[in-house]
């Protein structure tokens, strides 16, 4: 939104949740994300996006065990307060000259030569038309689902409890990949004084999910990574799961609601930022015409990469987490 509002586009952003909408997440951002927000919104994260411990490093442990875990070298990870963060990207696309709408729900969304789309604001119907449209409206995308009905969108599950702990939290974002924990990966971020642990599941495994983290909690306190607590909160939610799929009856898909989530690590929030900026630019630079090809085109890099990411995770097992682990600790 704001990369199309400073092209000089009518924009019109349609945000289903009020301020500092609660979302679900690890919120956690790579550390080239911090040039992407620059490059995209021309500004730095301010220090109220950032968590209490708002730097960390990236922490990986293998099926054998912690004696063969260790700090990733070089890896810097930012840490963020999901809920602040948002809100800032919003109030930047506003600044941007963006119209940014809060507490809006849409219900239904129709191709007709541009797009239609009727939603609800704080009990009043209202409806919108547009020459294009962006879905970036997440894992159960509703442009997805209206406009491209028969497209496969698996996901994965996660779940996530926020606990306190005795003594000093960890200072990593500590995976942990083995197979009696999770098909996936188990983790654990600090965040406001409180220990986030989660582990993820297939959608076929979601009897299982809760269970997990209860394995999950165990390995924590038997392995000396925390002692736990109360907990706090717990909450689940899922992230895409399989093949991209970039555009659905001429609009544009961008992160999760495209499927560009990274699913070796579940994190997303890069990829959204990025193909979002993609999505911008394709439709500036193609005028009048479709914008379909010249973001499938830009975006395309991405795709790949979370396609292979996405068949690499399907055929692990433990022992290829273990040659994983170690290699990704070897390097220089």
């Amino acid at each position: 939104a704001a990369v199309a509002a400073v092209a000089g586009l009518e924009t019109l952003l349609l945000e289903r949740g009020g301020t500092l909408r609660h979302k679900p997440c690890g919120g956690i951002l790579p550390e080239i994300t911090e040039e992407l927000i620059e490059e995209v919104f021309g500004a730095t994260l301010p220090p109220e996006v950032l968590a209490e411990q708002w730097e960390l490093r990236l922490r990986y442990t293998p099926p054998s065990g912690e004696a063969n875990g260790g700090r990733v070298r070089e890896s810097r990870l930012l840490n963020v307060k999901r809920d602040h963060f948002d809100q800032w990207l919003r109030d930047r696309a506003a600044l941007a000259g963006a119209t940014v709408r809060q507490n809006a729900r849409v219900s239904d969304v129709e191709a007709n030569g541009g797009f239609s789309i009727s939603y609800s604001q704080r009990g009043k119907e209202r409806q919108a038309t547009a020459a294009q449209l962006v879905g970036g409206d997440g894992v159960h995308s509703l442009v997805r689902r209206r406009l491209a009905p028969d497209a496969a969108a698996p996901k994965m599950l996660v779940g996530q409890r926020l606990v306190r702990v005795a003594g000093e939290l960890p200072a990593d974002f500590h995976c942990v990949f083995a197979g009696m924990l999770s098909p996936f990966y188990a983790y654990t971020v600090p965040k406001g004084g409180l220990l986030k642990i989660g582990s993820g599941m297939t959608e076929e495994e979601r009897t299982d999910l809760m269970p997990s983290l209860d394995r999950f909690s165990e390995w924590l306190e038997q392995n000396g990574i925390a002692k736990l607590g109360e907990v706090v909160q717990q909450e689940g939610w899922a992230i895409p799961f399989g093949e991209p799929r970039l555009d659905a009856a001429g609009a544009l898909l961008v992160g999760d609601a495209a499927g560009l989530c990274n699913p070796l690590s579940g994190e997303g929030i890069r990829l959204a930022i990025e193909s979002g900026q993609l999505a911008a630019e394709a439709i500036i630079e193609s005028g009048a015409r479709s914008p379909v090809q010249n973001y499938r085109e830009g975006v395309a890099g991405i795709a790949q990469m979370v396609a292979a990411l996405h068949r690499i995770v399907l055929a692990t097992d433990d022992e290829t987490r273990e040659k994983f682990v170690a290699a990704e600790l070897a390097r220089p």
